[in-house]
């Protein structure tokens, strides 16, 4: 895993309206933290962090007073859009300490169901891992193009890098590929309108009951 650089500078002024100005000066806030060492608010180059968070990284090295040190990007905070990084929090660890950590899953090609008029659904897309730092994955691919129709992906399906380990639940359904909804709820209309009787039972009729009786409430 390739290590970014950032240059770093120390924020003596916090609250409100001193991070706005930073954020104005094109920088985002930022804080370092852990191994029971004081915390040390900074701020880096914003056109930098975007750049990096593009990239998956999850490690980087600041480099602040002269002295370079690497942190794991343990929270980013987005803007109300959820789109733009406006505030990180850096953790300190040991490049060889086991943490835990969420990454994204990320599925390729395209599922065999589609070729019968499935879609492919991903309900959820990162996982729950637990590895060394230095061996935190970007991410994590997965093949799709043996997904069949009613076909799904569990978290235990996923192919995991060597020493990394799965701590989401294993049957966490990650991916599935299935008819469009408004087909689905076509069919279920169909089932309901072709049972004997032909009209819809009225929940709580009483048998002999006027059928239009009570159609105002």
């Amino acid at each position: 895993m390739e290590n970014a650089v950032l240059p770093a500078t120390r924020r003596t002024q916090l609250g409100t309206k001193y991070t706005r100005r930073i954020r104005q000066r094109g920088q985002i806030p930022a804080i370092i933290y852990g191994h029971k060492e004081a915390a040390i608010p900074i701020a880096l180059d914003a056109h930098e962090v975007e750049n990096l968070l593009h990239h998956h990284s999850r490690v980087i090295q600041v480099n602040l007073d002269n002295k370079s040190e690497q942190f794991l990007i343990k929270a980013v905070q987005y803007d109300h859009l959820d789109t733009t990084p406006i505030h990180l929090d850096l953790v300190r660890v040991d490049m060889n300490e086991r943490v835990e950590v969420e990454v994204e899953v990320v599925l390729r090609g395209t599922p065999a169901g589609a070729h019968d008029g499935g879609v492919l659904l991903q309900p959820v897309n990162r996982v729950l891992v637990e590895c060394v730092v230095i061996a935190i994955p970007e991410e994590i691919r997965h093949s799709v193009v043996d997904l069949g129709l009613g076909g799904t992906i569990h978290a235990k399906d996923l192919h995991l890098p060597p020493g990394v380990t799965l701590l989401t639940d294993a049957d966490e359904m990650i991916a599935v590929c299935r008819e469009p909804t408004a087909a689905v709820e076509e069919e279920e209309v169909e089932a309901v309108e072709g049972e004997e009787g032909g009209e819809p039972q009225v929940i709580g009729r009483a048998e002999g009951e006027a059928s239009d009786e009570g159609s105002a409430s």
